[in-house]
């Protein structure tokens, strides 16, 4: 079969194809969305299965602990992202993918026929072997996940006592909520981060390590390399053979593919689909996997950054096969990390170019507002955080215009910082 044969052998590209999309995160999304680009495509049958009824924008959850940002900016609501598209959604849960019949079976509703199939059915936390780890700990993952981590730091930051909080996994994740949850408790929590590994953020720049470093220090962050967690209790945390006290634990170890659902292909050790070069599903050319489920010969990172290059990468080539053009292959483009270090602090390595504080704060905000799924959700999110910088202004200039002026300075220091 050729790479770019549009459907089943000896078919043909059909007049109004019927595309379904499995899975509404960025992967899945950002394609359906990335298809209304193309003319030809605003009049065909893009159906979306996804459950949830948000879209969460994962790399800005952590804003929501320090109340920087509302619910609202951060998992807005797939009706209204989808609004005035050709898209439609249907939220219920795909249960089977038979790829010979073309056919997706859903949990509640009537199953799905499709000309062209999208995979991007994402990762779920990795399941460790620790006893209590289940129930005692939560994870950061859900839109649940948020709320109920919200309203635990809300409960004790009015504690009358000392507080002790654990964070499981020294990743990208782990500093962000390590570092979060620090500034919103302050001085009376102790903040813990525990890894088995003997570094943080092993995977990146030294710089952007360095930064994080840094911020863990200035907040008083402990940090726990090469421990291991023997048990997770509703107050207490084992490391190591010791009891220690955790009010609350969060648990950040990493993530593992959802299964593959329906009609047996071929998985790496990891259990991600293995892919071409285009994306596209090994025999099945019509069929395509994106973001955390695929695997290519080139290792590509697990993150949004990857997830929406590929979407766009997608799109194309469905525009191209609906045209009996040949699917171009993705090429994955690092550009860069970026890192949550506190309430209004980051840290940004981007082409060898490193940098943080308040600066590093205010171009990853910037950068993630910017690669909000519409242009209509990314103005509502961009006119908020004027409103609050103008805030913030006028209540320095309410205390007196020198008071204005020592604002403006120590803004000014803290972004040269």
């Amino acid at each position: 079969m050729s790479p770019f044969t549009p459907s089943l052998p000896g078919s043909s590209a059909p007049q109004s194809p019927r595309i379904v999309i499995v899975g509404g995160g960025f992967g899945g999304l950002y394609t359906a969305l990335y298809l209304q680009k193309y003319r030809h495509l605003r009049h065909s049958s893009i159906t979306l299965i996804e459950p949830r009824e948000r879209f969460l924008f994962t790399p800005l959850l952590y804003e929501v602990l320090t109340e920087e940002m509302s619910l609202w900016e951060v998992a807005p609501p797939y009706v209204t992202l989808l609004a005035g598209t050709n898209i439609q959604w249907r939220q219920d849960w795909a249960d089977h993918i038979d790829l010979e019949q073309q056919r997706v079976t859903l949990r509640q509703g009537d199953g799905l026929a499709y000309d062209y199939l999208v995979v991007a059915t994402g990762m779920k936390t990795l399941q460790l072997p620790i006893p209590g780890i289940q129930d005692h700990a939560i994870t950061f993952r859900s839109l649940g996940d948020v709320v109920q981590v919200k309203r635990r730091l809300d409960q004790l930051a009015q504690a009358a006592h000392p507080v002790a909080v654990t964070v499981l996994g020294a990743g990208a994740s782990g500093v962000e909520l390590a570092t979060k949850v620090a500034d919103r408790l302050g001085k009376k929590a102790q903040v813990r981060l525990v890894d088995r590994g003997d570094q943080i953020l092993k995977p990146f720049a030294r710089g952007l390590r360095r930064q994080a470093m840094q911020a863990l220090r200035q907040r008083n962050v402990e940090l726990h390399l090469q421990a291991q967690v023997e048990a997770v209790g509703p107050a207490m945390v084992r490391l190591d053979g010791v009891e220690v006290p955790s009010h609350l634990t969060l648990w950040a170890t990493g993530a593992e593919p959802w299964p593959w659902l329906g009609t047996a292909v071929a998985t790496n050790a990891q259990g991600q689909v293995q892919v071409q070069p285009t994306l596209q599903l090994g025999d099945y050319f019509n069929v395509f996997a994106v973001g955390d489920i695929a695997s290519q010969d080139r290792v590509t990172p697990n993150t949004a950054q990857n997830a929406y290059q590929a979407a766009a990468a997608v799109a194309k080539s469905l525009a191209n096969l609906t045209r009996q053009r040949a699917p171009k292959p993705f090429r994955y483009l690092h550009l860069g990390d970026m890192l949550a270090l506190g309430k209004g602090v980051g840290g940004v390595w981007s082409f060898g170019l490193s940098f943080g504080g308040r600066l590093g704060g205010l171009v990853r905000r910037a950068v993630y507002i910017f690669r909000m799924p519409t242009a209509r959700h990314r103005f509502k999110v961009a006119r908020q955080a004027l409103r609050q910088l103008v805030q913030g202004l006028f209540k320095m200039a309410r205390r007196g215009p020198r008071k204005l002026r020592q604002g403006l300075l120590k803004v000014a220091r803290r972004v040269q910082s």
